[in-house]
């Protein structure tokens, strides 16, 4: 059985792809913005979240800002 190394860039485009596989799935049960909140918690970037969920970096940061608002309302 032969042993193939994989790089760094071929393994980040597998993850990549497999995120957007799990977020598909995500994505008939889930909000967005629920969905933001849940991609946020693994430290990936606005952008990062962005790509995986088909819309701007500026969506996600106004998401993440008013979930930061509210949160600070409730008692």
């Amino acid at each position: 059985m032969e042993h193939r190394s994989i790089g760094f860039a071929e393994l980040h485009t597998q993850l990549r792809i497999t995120n957007r596989l799990l977020v598909a799935g995500l994505k008939n049960t889930m909000r967005q913005n629920e969905l933001i909140a849940l991609l946020a918690t693994t430290g990936a970037s606005a952008k990062e979240i962005a790509d995986v969920l088909d819309t701007t970096p500026a969506t996600v940061q106004v998401t993440l800002q008013r979930q930061k608002k509210k949160k600070a309302v409730q008692p």
